[in-house]
């Protein structure tokens, strides 16, 4: 138990600056709670303390909510985690995008290719999706928009051509092609233009390299992502890694996909772009090799605190 579970939550905290907005966006970013029957509430206890504290004006889900989809068809589970979003809910409008294990049950191993990925895809599990979050008040943002107070969130939902088929070969032009063929398909290339006075948030659960840098995402200001829980530190040397610049861990999830500054915390790009990536609030160890596997038993749950100015 003791290795899945967080010792402490902290709350990081960043502010973006565009001066665009007159008034000041809390947001507050959560996610990777990997709902199971081995994660316990004390879980519950943390995302409530920390999310009071920062009193946000909306809050971000940033997927991988259940450890697999399977667990929608247990009832003691789907009520753990309806009691986690509702402490979401009843403190800020809240909107979240699904995460890989939401979507498939893949054990933490990347799929061969499209096919196997669909294999472990359940039908029905979106539409379960959308049920929960019709009775939790939790908004799925499945390629939608969400706007509050001058900021307009967009949730990009990562499909499985997306998600593995390309990104963890690192294979970034044929990633962007496929994310392009969707972008057009769903006629969201003017939906992404940006508006006067208004800062644009571009959310998806795994980060991708450079995904600031496509033509189609130029007027997004912010990305946030979660899935990489960070990279495999424990407590502690996690700061010296912040403090020296690396932005990351020591392995994480798939790991040829992010490079170190991709693996938590916040990256200011020369374009003025940020890009943050939550750590989540627990650790799945059977993502690394042993014996770094075992060094998460220290590892401390983040909620991401950004105000968007």
């Amino acid at each position: 138990m003791f290795l899945k579970e967080p010792v402490f939550c902290r709350i990081t905290k960043y502010t973006v600056d565009t001066g665009k907005l007159e008034t000041p966006v809390k947001v507050a970013i959560t996610g990777d709670w990997h709902v199971s029957r081995i994660v316990s509430d004390k879980q519950c206890k943390l995302l409530k303390e920390k999310l009071s504290k920062i009193r946000p004006d909306v809050i971000i889900l940033q997927g991988d909510l259940l450890d697999a989809p399977a667990e929608l068809n247990d009832g003691k589970m789907v009520r753990a985690l309806a009691k986690r979003m509702r402490i979401c809910t009843k403190l800020a409008p809240t909107v979240m995008v699904l995460g890989n294990h939401d979507q498939a049950d893949l054990m933490h191993t990347p799929p061969k290719d499209y096919a196997e990925y669909m294999a472990n895809v359940p039908k029905g599990v979106v539409t379960d999706w959308r049920q929960i979050c019709r009775e939790t008040g939790v908004m799925l943002l499945n390629d939608k928009w969400f706007e509050v107070k001058g900021l307009r969130i967009f949730g990009f939902l990562q499909g499985p051509e997306i998600y593995y088929c390309k990104p963890h070969q690192g294979k970034r032009a044929e990633n962007f092609a496929l994310m392009k063929k969707k972008i057009r398909e769903l006629g969201l290339e003017g939906a992404f233009t940006a508006k006067d006075g208004k800062v644009s948030w571009f959310v998806a659960h795994a980060p991708i390299n450079d995904l600031y840098r496509m033509r189609e995402l130029k007027d997004f200001e912010v990305f946030s992502f979660g899935h990489t829980h960070g990279g495999c530190v424990p407590v502690g040397l996690d700061y010296i890694i912040d403090a020296l610049g690396g932005h990351g861990g020591l392995i994480a999830p798939f790991k040829t996909l992010f490079p170190p500054r991709f693996m938590r915390g916040r990256e200011v790009m020369k374009s003025g772009v940020s890009y943050i990536v939550n750590t989540g609030m627990v650790m799945t160890q059977d993502s690394a090799p042993k014996p770094l596997q075992y060094m998460n038993f220290l590892k401390a749950a983040e909620v991401t605190e950004v105000t968007v100015m």
